[in-house]
C-alpha cells in the first residue's frame, strides 16, 4: 500500500478556452405530429396483443 501526501497530489491542467464561437449549423429535430403519436400508441397495445395471439396459435414461428 502507498500513501501519498495531499500536498503532492496537482490538479489537472485547465482546458484551453476556444474563443472563436461557431454557429451550430445542424437541424433540430423535427417536433413530432400528435395525431401519429395518439395513433402509435393506441395501436400499439393491439398489434402487440394480436403477434402474442398469433404466435401461440402456431402462425408465427421464431428462428434463430
Amino acid at each position: 500500500m502507498v500513501a501519498i501526501a495531499y500536498n503532492d497530489i496537482s490538479a489537472p491542467a485547465p482546458r484551453a478556452v476556444n474563443t472563436s464561437r461557431k454557429l451550430d449549423t445542424r437541424r433540430a429535430a423535427p417536433a413530432s405530429d400528435p395525431v401519429v403519436d395518439m395513433t402509435t400508441r393506441l395501436l400499439s397495445g393491439p398489434l402487440h396483443q394480436m403477434y402474442a395471439l398469433l404466435w401461440r396459435v402456431g402462425v408465427l414461428t421464431v428462428n434463430d
